[in-house]
């Protein structure tokens, strides 16, 4: 949008050039404004190349020249030409690099500086300090087989907003192989989100990154989406799209061959229960069916890797069992699946490991039992007051605290 103002901006001041030509009386300074307009705008520039390409091929283009006074093509000439042929070359130079500059967001890695990292290995469960060991030896381990590599691989990865100085995600590593459904659970706010939006190559990191299939999400953007589905948060598609172009556009982007996509939509139609939407918009549906659209979209082709964040929020009870065994059919079959959850059940169904993010960072790593057997003893007990700040209720604290202490099972 920005480019496009700017531009317009450079073409308004093209459209006023003969009248500040003619205003200005003096030669030199009409042919300083006219180098000057040239340099700034790239509209002007090229008019007057147009126009002397005219001019030498056409009597009457330069016959409409001189009787419409376009004074501001005056100094046009042999001698003269070249500078604008050379200011054009640097304009196209100078767009394509500002282009590149923008479609890679190069300047918000140039931020990155604005971020001083704290991160302490020491401080991470023995666990997630595991694997990031394992991360790492995969990394720099070329001699892997198929069924040890790891599908996803996100690889100490920083996501820091400079602005709001929140830092989402702190040095996050874990990885996720074929056939595997990794669960990521935590509150709002953990970095869940904002993890899978990296992922996919929606947010930029400022350090590390993860990779799909060995292709790195920055540099192959193209190549590492090949094999990628996403199920977002917020329902994203195109409003108004019926339910079967939908299905129909996402298996020609995933390569699904032209003789095959219509079996495949009619199969995915009907596991997710969407047959009696196909001709309707989207922008008609509710809710839930939004969410089994999109888990359907992110489930065709097939993908090697499909995240899923939170995929079943708001979906009718027994439509989310059914979803449930579609995610572990697809695991059989050697999908990988990344899972967000509000639903402790649902991921210990669907998942075969599972992090907890507090803060950016795993604060815990493992198989269902193994977190229940390491962390799954005793109670927590939350005692909330009014205010301490008059030290009134320090006391009735202390006789909570004296008594909890007492009991032989309890310790605070």
């Amino acid at each position: 949008m920005a480019i496009c103002f700017i531009l317009t901006i450079l073409h308004l001041i093209g459209i006023i050039v003969p009248v500040i030509t003619i205003i200005a009386a003096n030669a030199s300074v009409r042919m300083l404004l006219y180098w000057l307009l040239n340099i700034i705008s790239p509209s002007i520039n090229a008019q007057v190349i147009v126009t002397y390409i005219l001019a030498q091929k056409s009597a009457s283009c330069e016959s409409a020249i001189i009787n419409f006074k376009m004074l501001s093509f005056e100094s046009i000439g042999d001698d003269t030409i070249g500078w604008n042929c050379l200011i054009l070359v640097l304009h196209i130079s100078l767009l394509l690099l500002l282009i590149i500059i923008i479609d890679t967001s190069l300047l918000k890695f140039s931020f990155s500086f604005l971020y001083k990292s704290n991160f302490d290995e020491n401080t991470l469960d023995d666990d997630v300090l595991a694997e990031r060991s394992r991360i790492l030896d995969l990394q720099t381990n070329i001699f892997v087989d198929d069924e040890h590599i790891d599908y996803l691989t996100v690889n100490d990865l920083v996501k820091y907003y400079p602005r709001r100085k929140i830092l989402a995600v702190n040095h996050l590593t874990f990885g996720a192989k074929r056939g595997e459904a990794f669960g990521l659970l935590g509150y709002n706010g953990a970095g869940k989100t904002t993890t899978f939006r990296v992922i996919v190559g929606d947010l930029l990191s400022i350090k590390a990154t993860a990779y799909i299939d060995g292709q790195n999400v920055r540099r192959c953007r193209i190549k590492s989406k090949r094999h990628l589905g996403y199920c977002p948060q917020e329902n994203c598609s195109m409003e108004f799209l019926t339910v079967q172009d939908s299905l129909y556009l996402l298996a020609r982007i995933r390569g699904v061959k032209i003789s095959h996509i219509k079996t495949i939509v009619e199969t995915m139609s009907s596991l997710f229960l969407l047959d009696p939407f196909l001709n309707n918009y989207i922008h008609q549906l509710s809710g839930d069916t939004k969410r089994r659209l999109h888990a359907a979209m992110a489930l065709i082709g097939p993908p090697l890797v499909a995240i899923l964040d939170e995929p079943t929020t708001g979906v009718d009870p027994n439509v989310r069992q059914q979803m449930q065994k579609i995610f572990l059919n697809s695991v059989k079959a050697k999908l990988t699946i990344i899972l967000t959850s509000h639903s402790m059940d649902e991921c210990e169904r669907v998942c075969n490991r599972l992090g907890i993010m507090v803060k950016g960072q795993l604060a815990c790593l493992g198989t269902i039992q193994h977190l229940k057997s390491k962390f799954g003893q005793g109670y927590t007990i939350e005692i909330k007051v009014r205010s301490i700040s008059d030290h009134t209720n320090i006391t009735p604290i202390h006789n909570v605290q004296s008594f909890l202490l007492s009991q032989k099972t309890i310790s605070c």
